[in-house]
Parts: structure tokens; sequence; C-alpha cells
């Protein structure tokens, strides 16, 4: 039939019955001129076979009239090859129907030109066909007809389309029809890729769904166009991803709609990159559920005094940001907010920081915090500051409740400093959760003057108790230290004393849990007015250690006494006793034993030992003479639990804290150290 075809003209072909064309082949087809072709009608377009219509090379498909390529129906308008497809001319392009344009499959669809279609057009292609485009071609789509594409187009993009459209044609796009999948499909570099005022299109269900890796390509700019609430909905592990300049594109609104498990996903290097405004935003809530890494990580010099006062408890603040507080933060401080500051923190203060303080927030530091206090830091408080200071120690540890009697209104300056730093100085080595009640004179005690001779002197009231009641408290704590373990099994479950009764101070009651707890006093201190002291530890010449002096007389409060069947009246024995020693054969120690000093002897030949004898942990007075039989004898040297002497500082030796603890004190983290380094001497 191709000699019968090319015989005719395009007119005479443009008459043809549908029945003679539909039986042209491939090859009667491709023997069409371009004139001829230019003659086919829309009926006889259509009636061609499949191959037929494949036939056609590109100039005979450029030479199809456009009234015929509108007739041209769906299903023929799929048999055209992506080389045919390829061939429209723009006019041919512009004439396709949306029938036609959805009929084409993926591969004619990506031949197309697409620049050449209309934006009637666009909008007019079905989701499947949107999703046919390769990347290349959904890019010259949208780049050519930006904003053509509707909410439902949008939404069929493919992720490899969203991520692979150049970023002005990303741009383009109402971000706001993507799905929660498409979404999480963009990489951090298409996210990056978005106008910064694109974001800000997003609902709420859209930012909640966003990942860290969207969050981490939004710019700074992009994150300050958000909106308070779209920030407030990110997750947690989304406000993570945040890059560091995100982050600081974090308006104040923005810093406040974070909620702290957001806040607390951020790493410390993140928060503490916070500017001085963002960290004013925080809300009180928002910084009382930091957690200590991220509150560490806070600059505190922008905390506003309005932050300051809404922290629940200032535990959690590092020592380098309490050091960091200025003056004015300080003084705006709650005194419970600073009686709450980590030991490691108080340590930290400065006398600069200590002296700014109001006598109120002095008293609640000194209640609660003392312990962690140094004696350089409590003598920088004025007598001003300590006007209203009673309780000293530490929370749920050892407090001293101070009532200063009516002489030590004549007491010299640094004498309430001493007082404080020597009831501190025991709150730090024994930690039992007990307040001990003494009244504090000057120049007398309990209402009689000071001896002549002595640096100072205490009263103690008492009560009796059987060996047994004693033992069992004594034992009862002997898994709290080493010491106490070894002292505890020292005692025996029969009485030593064989019939001797036991006289026990209030205080040491107390904590060994046979009395109470009490406001009643359990005793009285006075320091001597007769003689010089320092009151803040320092060795100067001529002068007494005021602090190891006070100190001496709280322990005896505390239960550092000792009577030997004689001191507090006949066969009466106190508790040290039960730790006091002597041998058989004090003229040759090594060729004795060591037992229990019930008796009184002259000379140094009784000392102190938790472990049955062995070793001897201190000499005793005699307890026969007029010394204190439970004190130190002159062989310790330089001891607070000794003599005073004169030019030296007397602070605390392990020796002291071994003592205590056997009484029952239970020595803190710092005792137990301080126990270990105690020494030893030969037996007596």
């Amino acid at each position: 039939m191709t000699s019968t075809v090319n015989g005719f003209t395009a007119s005479q072909i443009a008459v043809l019955p549908t029945s003679i064309v539909s039986q042209w082949t491939s090859a009667d087809v491709a023997s069409l001129s371009t004139a001829q072709v230019a003659g086919i009608t829309g009926d006889q377009l259509n009636s061609l076979s499949s191959s037929a219509v494949a036939a056609f090379s590109p100039s005979q498909i450029s030479a199809i009239s456009y009234d015929t390529f509108l007739a041209l129906s769906g299903g023929q308008t799929a048999n055209l090859t992506a080389t045919e497809v390829g061939a429209l001319s723009n006019i041919q392009v512009k004439a396709l129907t949306p029938t036609q344009l959805n009929s084409l499959t993926s591969a004619d669809l990506n031949a197309l030109n697409v620049v050449s279609l209309t934006a009637v057009q666009v909008r007019s292609l079905n989701t499947t066909a949107i999703g046919n485009l390769s990347t290349a071609q959904a890019d010259a789509l949208i780049s050519a007809h930006p904003g053509a594409l509707s909410p439902t187009q949008i939404g069929a993009l493919t992720t490899g389309q969203l991520n692979g459209i150049s970023q002005s044609s990303l741009q383009s796009l109402d971000i706001s029809a993507l799905s929660t999948a498409q979404l999480q499909s963009l990489t951090t570099a298409t996210v990056g890729n978005l106008a910064f005022y694109q974001p800000r299109w997003l609902s709420t269900t859209q930012v909640a769904g966003l990942t860290a890796t969207q969050t981490s390509g939004l710019s700074r700019a992009a994150v300050a166009q958000m909106t308070d609430e779209q920030v407030g909905k990110l997750s947690a592990a989304a406000v993570a991803g945040l890059s560091q300049a995100g982050i600081a594109g974090l308006g104040k609104g923005q810093i406040r709609a974070l909620s702290v498990a957001a806040l607390n996903s951020l790493s410390a290097t993140q928060i503490g990159g916070f500017s001085s405004e963002q960290t004013k935003a925080l809300t009180a809530s928002q910084l009382n559920g930091l957690n200590q890494a991220n509150l560490n990580a806070l600059d505190v010099g922008d905390f506003t005094t309005a932050q300051l006062q809404g922290l629940s408890g200032l535990t959690n603040l590092s020592a380098a940001q309490v050091s960091q507080l200025s003056q004015v933060q300080l003084v705006a401080l709650d005194p419970s907010q600073l009686g709450s500051l980590g030991g490691g923190s108080v340590s930290a203060l400065s006398t600069q920081h200590l002296a700014q303080l109001s006598a109120q927030q002095t008293a609640s530091l000194l209640a609660n915090q003392a312990d962690s206090l140094s004696v350089a830091q409590i003598s920088s408080f004025t007598d001003k500051q300590l006007s209203t200071t009673t309780v000293v120690g530490a929370t749920n540890g050892l407090q001293f409740n101070l009532s200063w009697g009516s002489s030590t209104a004549n007491a010299p300056a640094g004498f309430r400093n001493a007082v404080v730093a020597a009831a501190a100085g025991l709150s730090n080595q024994f930690g039992n959760n007990t307040v001990v009640n003494i009244q504090v004179g000057y120049g007398e005690v309990a209402g009689s003057p000071v001896s002549p001779g002595a640096a100072a002197q205490s009263v103690s009231y008492a009560r009796g108790v059987s060996y047994s009641a004693l033992a069992t408290a004594i034992q009862g704590y002997a898994g709290n230290s080493a010491v106490q373990g070894t002292a505890a099994a020292s005692l025996g479950g029969s009485d030593p004393t064989s019939g001797g009764s036991f006289a026990i101070t209030t205080a040491e009651a107390k904590a060994l849990g046979i009395n109470g707890a009490s406001t009643n006093l359990d005793g009285y201190i006075g320091l001597s007015s007769a003689i010089p002291f320092e009151f803040n530890q320092n060795a100067v010449a001529g002068k007494y250690d005021a602090i190891g002096a006070i100190q001496h007389e709280f322990s005896e409060i505390m239960g550092r006494l000792s009577s030997v069947g004689a001191g507090l009246g006949p066969n009466v024995y106190t508790p040290l006793d039960l730790f006091r020693y002597t041998s058989t054969n004090n003229a040759d120690p090594s060729a004795g034993t060591p037992i229990r000093a019930l008796t009184q002897q002259s000379g140094n030949v009784q000392y102190f030992s938790i472990n049955s004898g062995n070793p001897n942990l201190g000499g005793f007075n005699s307890s026969t003479g007029a010394a204190d039989y439970g004190d130190w004898n002159a062989t310790m040297g330089t001891d607070p639990f000794g003599f005073s002497f004169s030019g030296v500082t007397e602070p605390l030796s392990g020796n002291d804290v071994v003592v205590m603890a056997a009484l029952g004190w239970n020595p803190t983290a710092q005792g137990v150290t301080h126990a270990q380094a105690a020494a030893t001497y030969a037996l007596v």
C-alpha cells in the first residue's frame, strides 16, 4: 500500500475513510511526507494501530496539525513513543489535553518538553503523572511554573524529587502541603535550601513530626521566623538536632515555649551557647527542671534576680557558677536558697561574696552548710552578720544550737566567729543527725567565772544508763565506719566494771539514740576573758587558739569525759572509760598485758585504744590529778583535746576524730579520712 499512500496529496488523505487509514502499516506511515501528515485528521490518527502510531518520525510528529492533535484519544496518546513525544512542538505540547497528558507513560512524560506546558496544563496533571516525573523533569516543571502545583500535586512529590530539585524550585513550593512522611524524608541539605520564611508555613502537626535530620538544616533566620507555638511543638529529639546557629535564632518567646524535656535534650555545649537574652528568657519551671549538666552550662551572670529567686534550690549550681554570682545576685537570694547550696559551692564563696550577705542569709547558710565553710570564710563575717546566728552545722547532719549568754555582749571582735568556726569544724567531721544545745559565755560558764588558768570550761548535763544499753547503742553504730566497728567489737557482753554505774551526757545520748531529740540545754561552755586569744586559728605569739579551746569544751558536752570510777562520783564510769587502757606492767609494758584502766592511777600510764589496748592512740591525763581525766596528757603536744599552748594553732587531729567516733559520733567522709591519719604510740 506504500506506493498508493505516496501518491495521495494532503487534501486527498484528509478525506480517506478511517477503514482505509486503519490498515496503514508502519511502513506506510514512515513513507508519508510531512505535507501528507499535515492532512491527517483526528479520526484517522485515532484509527491507526499502535505500531503505526509508533512509526512517526520526529519531523512527521511535528507536522500533525493543532486540531488533529486535540482530537488524539488518551489511548492513542499512550501509544506515542518517547521519541515522538519529545519531538512535539511547543504548540503541540500546549494542545495536549488533561486526558492526553495523564495518558502518557512515564517514559513519554519524561520526554515531554514540560517547559512548554501552560499553568493550566500543569495543574491538570494527576498525582500519578506527578510521581512519574524524573527529578530533572520535576525540577524543570516547577522551575518553569513556580506556584502552579496544587497542594494535592505537591503532596504527590516523591522523596527523590523533593531532595533533588533545585533551591529555586524548592523555594517556590508551598511546603505546608507536604505530608509528615514527605517532611521526614527531607535531608538536612534540602531543609537548608528552604527559604527562611517557608518553615513558618508549617502547621503545628507538621512541626511535631520533624526529626533531628530536618531541624539540623534549619538556618538561624528560619528558626527565628518560626512561631512560639511551632517551636513549642518540636519534639525533644528535633530540638536536640538544631545546629548552634539554629539555636542562636531562638527568640525569648520561643525559648519560653520549649518544654523541659526539649531543653534537657540539648547538650551542655548547645545550652551553654545561649545568649544573655536567651538565658534571661528561661522560666523558673524550666530552670528548675534542667539537668545538672545543662544548668551548670549556663552563665549565671545572665540570671535575673527573679530567676535566681525562683530557683527551688541552689544545690545543682556548680562551685564555679556560685563564685560567679554578682554581689547584687547574691544579696537577692532568699536565705533558704543559700542554705541549700552544695558543699562545693559554699566552699567556693569568696570572702567578698560572704561580706554582702545579710544576717538572715548568714544564719541560713551557717545552719545548713557551715560544715563546708573554712575558718577563713567564717572569720570574714562581721558581728552584725552573725547577730541572728544560733544554729550552726549541716542539713540532716550535726548541728549546734547556740544560745548566746548575756556575757558574750562584752566579748571581743572575732569571738562569735571562733565559736561558729568551732561548731562548723565538728559538723564537718561528724554527721549524726543530732542537735546539740549549748549556751555560750565569755568569762563565765553557767553563770560562774571561768577558773583561773583555764582557757575555757564546760558544764554538761548527763543521765544514767546501763552498761547493756550503752554497749548495745555503740555496737548499733558499728557499721558506720571502720573505727566504730573496731571500737564496738572491743565491748563484751558483760559489764567490765562489775556493777558500776554509767553516766552519759545528754548530747551523746541523743547521738546514740538513747535519748530522743530535745531542745533542752545539753551544756554550757565559757571562754576565759583573762587570756589573750587568736580567733581565726592563726599562730600568733602570746595568744591562744580560741577555736581549739572551744572545740575542746564542745567535745566534752558531746561525751568526751572520763570518770574512772571516781571523777563523777564513786563507782561512776563514762563511755570513754570503756576505751581507757593501761598495762599490767607499767614499768615494762612489753612484759605486761593491756587491760582496761578502771581504777585511778597516777602518772602517764593510761591511754586510749579502740582495739582492746593495742595500739595506743594517745595518752590520757592521770586519773588522780586535777586535770580532766579524759583530756590528752602533755605528751600529745598541741592538740585541742589536750592542754592549750600559746603561739600555736590546735586543729583537730585524727586521734580526736577516733575518740569521738568510738563514743558514737559518726565520722563524715572528711572525718573518715582524718581518722585514717591518727597517730599511734608505744604502750605504757
